[in-house]
């Protein structure tokens, strides 16, 4: 582990701020009036789109109220000069030698946060993320696994029927516009519904796409409807943990992309989780490895800058019930001593 400067650490966020905050200008520009609405004991910001050959346009969902949203929402620039500093500060962080996507993943990322997918607080999770903690949390990993053949996009059943709102396009056409050979790949328990989306060469999956949703409580079948994404998605377990909370970052990529990934802290303890979900095959326990390894990563650092965050979502993680802790047991007994003992050692 390498630590960064401080002026990369400072240019990082400033390059999130504003790649999210000209996200928001870009469609206020194009016409749209923001307003706020209270749902339930939250309130949510909204943008009134103008009116168009008589017909008002449905408004779009913008996010949860805060400082950040408020501050964004807030600050307008000329679109032409803000993609100018952009280009440069990602030329900057990529000169500095941090992670960014693949091509095929940053293109997908790309037309993803284009759609609005982030916007209603999609999720980059797995090694896409991961990458990401490199200039979040200034330190460069060395000798971690950070690039896949795959991504993987989560949300919140919840989120996808409450934003009242959705993606320009269906999901599938959205990833065919990154690249067309992207096909839906059906579900095994029922042909109708969509298990995954991949570029297939012969019988092999070159790259493939996984849109994922939480399940908690009883079984309900393999697969979901995201409406906001206009997609199915799979249904997992502790995925809930990982993506509650997310934050919001910028894919190194283009003029940096806008996208949400969890929280450090969740991502190192789901890791623990999964670990011990994949020992059935030898490529299942390859990625178990690579699981420990984030874990150790990120675990390394997140015990010396963000104790309390990581003690916070340990301790959570454990209180969620005694499979929960079977699996944590398992997972911290095949981290490297030096890093357990970090881990057992977070104030309580």
């Amino acid at each position: 582990m390498d630590r960064l400067p401080v002026s990369l650490q400072t240019l990082y966020a400033d390059m999130v701020d504003r790649a999210w905050s000209s996200s928001f200008e870009e469609l206020i520009q194009a016409g749209g009036s923001p307003y706020l609405q209270k749902v339930g004991d939250q309130q949510f910001w909204y943008l009134k789109m103008p009116m168009l050959a008589g017909i008002r346009k449905k408004s779009m969902y913008l996010g949860p109220d805060g400082p950040d949203i408020q501050r964004r929402l807030a600050a307008h620039h000329d679109l032409r000069a803000v993609r100018e500093e952009r280009i440069s500060m990602i030329r900057s962080l990529r000169a500095a030698r941090l992670p960014g996507p693949d091509p095929l993943s940053g293109k997908i990322m790309s037309a993803l946060a284009e759609a609005g997918a982030f916007r209603l607080r999609a999720v980059v999770v797995g090694s896409a993320a991961f990458q990401i903690y490199s200039p979040m949390l200034g330190v460069r990993f060395e000798n971690v696994i950070g690039q896949t053949g795959d991504l993987d996009i989560a949300q919140f059943h919840a989120i996808s029927i409450a934003t009242d709102d959705e993606i320009a396009k269906d999901f599938l056409t959205t990833l065919q516009e990154a690249d067309p050979r992207f096909k839906a790949i059906p579900s095994p328990m029922d042909g109708r519904r969509t298990l995954r989306y991949a570029i297939r060469v012969g019988q092999q999956e070159e790259f493939s796409v996984d849109l994922l949703c939480p399940l908690r409580g009883p079984d309900r079948g393999p697969v979901t409807e995201l409406k906001s994404l206009k997609a199915d998605a799979q249904l997992l377990r502790y995925l809930d943990f990982l993506i509650r909370g997310e934050v919001n970052a910028v894919a190194l990529y283009g003029l940096g992309i806008p996208i949400n990934v969890p929280a450090p802290e969740r991502y190192a303890v789901h890791k623990l989780i999964v670990s011990r979900m994949r020992i059935q095959t030898a490529q299942s326990q390859a990625k178990a490895r690579k699981d420990i390894r984030q874990a150790e990563a990120l675990i390394g650092v997140l015990s010396e800058d963000r104790p309390y965050e990581l003690a916070s979502a340990w301790a959570e993680a454990r209180d969620r019930g005694p499979s929960w802790r079977a699996k944590l047991d398992e997972g911290i007994g095949l981290l490297r001593p030096d890093i357990r003992d970090r881990l057992l050692a977070l104030p309580k």
